[in-house]
């Protein structure tokens, strides 16, 4: 019975004795408390009926209690819990690699291009200059064998020769260093690696990023994020899906960082696909080499309150409780759980959000 009910029949009660006080003084003091006493016996046997007939409605359809530990628990009886659809599934150990999520950018390879053509400008004058340099020392030695033998070269001939000597000698040197600025240059805006390929006549990877066949990726780490030395391939994706994602492999360290975010940077490859130059892609990072041990929780399991997912796991046959997946980690088509579940948990995979309706409303009955 509610607190409103008992508070009626208290005042139906009172009013009663007043009227046995005031309009009935003639009655006899046992008889007076004798009819007094059987009211209050009537009056308790009425309030047990009700309260046995609250808690046959209670046990009609759920309930709602606390386990020793503290934890909610909701109770749903068979036929209810059939006509609800509740499907579960045994959890199983299983192992995960946990991952950081990055920025990745498709890099545009005109710069390349360009530094590749001053390149092969620059050495292409090299080569000119050496010859002018070789032809310049010929003509020199062989004036002086004549001027020696025979005399009949004048001093001022040989001196002619040794003068364009010294120039196509200096002019070469001054080509030399033009090629190796260009090859420092790019040692410093690409790194080693990359600037193999962009220098080497014949290089196979450069030529596979300028047919598109693969794509270059430069990936900003967060600010507080390094990535492990022993990863070889990320894996990333156009739309954030994690279950879409494909493999990048790892190239080298990039030696400038975005002005915004600060982070480190990374250059890796991949097929190009439908990437196009300048795409922004989500990349997913493994952190570490030694996988974590726990339980795989698939979306389709979780429900949704007070902003963040939850699962109902079964303890009993009519008996469920709801698990919070908060210190989950995020993986492709779920979460992974190392605490709150572990193998052998029975989770409901269909069926929860009655589960939580169920949950709630009880709640809220016994609050009222």
């Amino acid at each position: 019975m509610g607190l409103r009910g008992k508070i009626s029949v208290w005042i139906t009660v009172l009013l009663v004795l007043a009227g046995i006080l005031f309009v009935i003084p003639a009655a006899s003091k046992s008889t007076f408390l004798d009819q007094l006493e059987s009211w209050f016996e009537d009056y308790s046997e009425a309030v047990d009926s009700a309260q046995d007939d609250d808690d046959d409605d209670d046990e009609s359809s759920g309930d709602v209690a606390t386990t020793p530990a503290g934890k909610m628990v909701v109770r749903i009886e068979d036929e209810i819990g059939a006509y609800a659809g509740i499907e579960t599934v045994n959890l199983v150990q299983t192992s995960f690699f946990p991952e950081s999520k990055a920025l990745a950018i498709v890099v545009d390879l005109r710069p390349m291009l360009a530094l590749r053509a001053r390149h092969h400008q620059a050495l292409a004058a090299l080569n000119v200059a050496n010859v002018a340099e070789r032809a310049a020392a010929a003509e020199l030695a062989r004036l002086k064998t004549l001027a020696k033998g025979s005399g009949s070269v004048a001093t001022k001939n040989v001196i002619y020769a040794e003068a364009s000597w010294h120039e196509a000698k200096a002019k070469l040197q001054g080509l030399n260093f033009d090629l190796q600025a260009t090859h420092d240059e790019a040692l410093q805006i690409w790194g080693e690696v990359i600037s193999s390929w962009i220098l080497t006549e014949d290089s196979t990877q450069w030529h596979r990023l300028l047919s598109r066949q693969d794509s270059l990726l430069l990936v900003t780490l967060p600010l507080d994020l390094s990535l492990d030395k022993e990863v070889s391939d990320i894996r990333i994706a156009r739309d954030g899906s994690r279950q879409q994602a494909r493999k990048a492999i790892f190239v080298s360290a990039a030696l400038a960082t975005d002005r915004v975010i600060q982070g480190e940077t990374y250059y890796f490859k991949t097929a190009t696909g439908q990437l196009r130059t300048g795409m922004r892609l989500d990349a997913w990072l493994p952190e570490g080499s030694e996988p974590l041990n726990g339980v795989f929780i698939p979306d389709e399991a979780m429900v949704w309150n007070d902003g963040q997912a939850w699962v109902y796991v079964k303890l009993e046959d009519d008996l469920y409780q709801r698990r919070s997946l908060l210190s989950g980690l995020v993986a492709a088509g779920g979460v992974f759980m190392t605490d709150e579940l572990s193998a052998g948990d029975t989770l409901v995979m269909r069926g929860s959000q009655m589960l939580l309706s169920e949950e709630f409303r009880w709640q809220i009955e016994g609050d009222d």
